[in-house]
């Protein structure tokens, strides 16, 4: 069993914990994202909205720091990219300070609504980019940085209030303006460093991150770091970016769902 961050039990055993964070390893690594498949997972497991966010986001922060690491070796970052995603560190704070003022059911009930829109929104980006992709080929010295400034910035604030939002927006944006996946999947791993600091320090302030959760999940994700970008840097992005908008969309849904059985 594990211990909640008030000292309680958990309902389910340690074992979940590891599936989800070795499941959440992998989707990171390879597609860049991960708040809208752990957060909800960890809503189901018992944890409340806002120890979920605040867990995710420090959870995130080790795993992504592995993750980089490997990305980097694979030369998958570039460096504009980062620059221009830069804005989107302020406005995390903003988000997670922000998120705590709302309700608890509310909260639910928001982060299943936009897990819902992020997983069609992904399908979507999916389909429609890689045609695009087949069609021209963008060079990133070509896409305006005014554009991934403001999409930073919104991202940014839905990733703090939230605990998701940054991985779908930026990666799907970049995919549709044509830059190969493995690119930016990288270069968006080398801000989600700061963001996911940033939003954790903000969350751990406030005694609401788990810390024994925090442990199994980074340890369990760690274990598929390097299988995993291996597949982001030689596989098709396509057929995965769409299933993985099928869980995100159908965890949405389930979040919804149990958010609306528990309204008085």
């Amino acid at each position: 069993m594990i211990r909640d961050h008030m000292g309680g039990t958990l309902s389910l055993p340690i074992f979940y914990f590891i599936i989800a964070g070795i499941i959440g390893g992998v989707i990171l690594a390879s597609t860049g994202i991960i708040g809208p498949f752990l957060v909800p997972v960890l809503l189901m497991l018992g944890l409340s909205s806002n120890i979920a966010r605040g867990t995710a986001l420090v959870s995130e922060l080790f795993m992504t720091l592995i993750y980089t690491m490997g990305h980097a070796k694979e030369r998958n970052i570039d460096k504009r990219v980062t620059s221009a995603l830069l804005p989107g560190a302020i406005t995390v704070v903003l988000g997670a300070n922000v998120s705590i003022q709302v309700p608890e059911l509310s909260m639910d009930f928001a982060i299943g609504i936009l897990e819902t829109i992020i997983g069609i929104i992904l399908i979507y980006t999916s389909v429609k980019g890689t045609k695009e992709q087949g069609a021209k080929t963008s060079t990133v010295a070509k896409i305006p940085i005014g554009k991934f400034v403001i999409v930073a910035v919104f991202a940014g604030f839905a990733k703090g209030f939230f605990g998701i939002g940054w991985g779908p927006m930026v990666i799907g944006l970049l995919v549709l303006l044509g830059v190969k996946p493995r690119i930016a999947v990288g270069s968006s791993l080398v801000i989600r460093l700061l963001l996911d600091c940033l939003g954790g320090i903000s969350y751990a302030s406030m005694n609401l991150v788990d810390i024994n959760v925090v442990v199994v999940l980074s340890l369990a994700g760690a274990l598929t770091a390097f299988p995993a970008i291996k597949l982001a840097t030689i596989a098709s992005e396509k057929t995965f970016r769409i299933i993985l908008g099928g869980v995100i969309t159908l965890l949405g849904a389930f979040v919804i769902i149990k958010a609306l059985i528990f309204i008085p």
